[in-house]
């Protein structure tokens, strides 16, 4: 299972993502993990994990980024509560219990990798036209009553990467 993740302790303090020049730190993030570990991860669910996530993953495995505020069209739009982190489906932020419990709501070909203290979830493209694209999935919006649908999901970044490199303090 998870080489280094057995504890399932958070990492307690601050540690710093560099994202192309970026520096960004985290709190609360999950232990480190391999790339073993990805893989199983990949096996359980079927497809590749986008490369770029499979860094961060890498890198920081989730937690709080300490600038959490998320713009939109430059207006406030909403706070990132935590990234999910692959660390044992017992546990509200692993990935793998947070993509089966969104499995009819959230539309096919968006994976979610975070979500807003508010319940709404961030997501990374995986369709063909919007590849590796970071979606808000509102979940006051969602379609309960049947298939998922995109009329709650907002484009908010054309990439990861992007997207952190432009988080900001919370307004």
């Amino acid at each position: 299972m998870l080489e280094k993740a057995q504890s399932k302790l958070f990492a307690p303090q601050a540690q710093a993502l560099s994202h192309e020049g970026i520096r960004m730190e985290f709190i609360e993030s999950y232990n480190s993990i391999s790339e073993n570990d990805l893989q199983n991860v990949e096996e359980k669910i079927g497809y590749q994990l986008p490369t770029k996530y499979k860094l961060f993953l890498l890198k920081h495995n989730g937690g709080r980024p300490v600038l959490n505020g998320v713009r939109h069209e430059g207006q406030h739009f909403d706070y990132v509560g935590h990234f999910y982190a692959i660390c044992g489906e017992t546990y509200h932020d692993d990935l793998l219990r947070q993509i089966k419990e969104h499995k009819d709501m959230i539309p096919e070909g968006y994976l979610p990798i975070g979500e807003s203290p508010g319940g709404d979830v961030f997501c990374i493209s995986l369709k063909k036209s919007t590849l590796g694209a970071l979606f808000h999935w509102d979940h006051e919006e969602a379609n309960y009553d049947g298939e998922p649908w995109e009329y709650n999901m907002t484009n908010l970044s054309p990439s990861l990467t992007k997207f952190l490199e432009e988080l900001c303090v919370g307004e």
